[in-house]
């Protein structure tokens, strides 16, 4: 089991940010990602967009880097600013990171039989890029921490007598985040979701299929992986068919401390009849290493994440030199 519950910032992993990507480069970290999601507008603009992922057996932690509008980002003037809303698998409420126009701070905010609100010692500053992480934990108590680059900067908890469910939507409400009426830009990127993994000094990097490589048994051109479409996808007939592919993209920070893992991601879906699971694997000295194979939906398209913590070829640990080169999916 991966403790990876959501990666990404591309149009196919959320949902609301339709024509919001960009390749501005103040808006993200260009040893991770190639683009970011751009919002611009005044202090009455409000575009929220939602990631939905599985409820974490543990703590969810979540994790992104956020640069505040370029303008009077320090100063929230509306009453209803919104910044992150984390709800229950039932639509319930459960915790926020709200600014609030009373401190022009962001303060935690805990929704169990009461509303607990917590200090803030955080307001944003106008422009700077800053990592953002929030860990919930939801079971007697609904307790939420509010972290930026490293520290923490509000926290809340409050009694869960009524049993609010784990978190399995977090809402951006993006929403009254500077105070004038002038159009600023500000940005989001990197997100990630995990669960009981702090995503604390975290960093993800995001590589793409770019040509194909040792299998080509699927249906469909690899373009079909390559172009952030759903409606353009490979298939398979029968299980055990194959796909595999190099990558290109960023290669991470010059200095890497250590290699946590590696996580290949896809977005499958079963179809009416054929294979009904999908697994990632990769392939290193002319050996394939198959993840376990999950169970898609017919209904609709699902993120599957397949997750190596060591290299499976003889179990020593990640470095930036012995990662894999070439990946791929195979069907079951």
């Amino acid at each position: 089991m991966t403790h990876i519950l959501h990666l990404g910032h591309q149009p196919t992993d959320i949902s609301g940010i339709s024509g919001y990507l960009s390749t501005v480069t103040a808006g993200f970290d260009a040893t991770l990602d190639v683009n970011a999601l751009r919002f611009t507008g005044a202090r009455s603009v409000y575009a929220p967009f939602k990631v939905t992922h599985a409820p974490p057996v543990g703590d969810l932690w979540l994790g992104f880097r956020y640069v505040p509008p370029s303008g009077d980002a320090h100063t929230i003037t509306e009453a209803g600013a919104t910044f992150l809303d984390f709800f229950s698998a039932s639509n319930v409420l459960i915790a926020r990171v709200r600014p609030l126009s009373s401190t022009n701070r962001y303060h935690a905010e805990a929704h169990g039989d009461t509303t607990e609100q917590g200090s803030s010692s955080y307001f944003a500053t106008s422009g700077q890029p800053q990592w953002i992480d929030v860990r919930l934990a939801v079971g007697a108590d609904i307790t939420i921490e509010f972290f930026v680059d490293g520290v923490l900067q509000s926290t809340a908890t409050a009694a869960n007598t009524a049993g609010k469910g784990k978190p399995a939507h977090v809402v951006f409400g993006n929403g009254g985040l500077h105070g004038t009426f002038s159009n600023y830009a500000w940005y989001y990127a990197h997100i990630a979701i995990l669960d009981g993994v702090s995503t604390i000094g975290r960093r993800f990097v995001r590589r793409v299929p770019n040509t194909v490589a040792t299998y080509n048994e699927m249906i469909g051109s690899l373009d079909a992986l390559k172009d952030g479409n759903l409606a353009s996808r490979v298939a398979s007939t029968l299980a055990g068919q194959r796909l595999s592919f190099y990558l290109s993209g960023p290669t991470g920070p010059a200095a890497v401390s250590a290699v946590a893992g590696v996580h290949l991601k896809q977005i499958a879906q079963a179809g009416t009849n054929g294979p009904q699971a999908t697994a990632g694997f990769m392939r290193m000295g002319g050996f394939n290493y198959d993840a376990p194979a999950v169970t898609v939906p017919v209904i609709a398209p699902q993120q599957v994440y397949s997750s190596w913590a060591v290299n499976p070829a003889d179990a020593s640990p990640w470095t930036d030199l012995s990662l894999p080169m070439e990946v791929g999916i195979v069907s079951a």
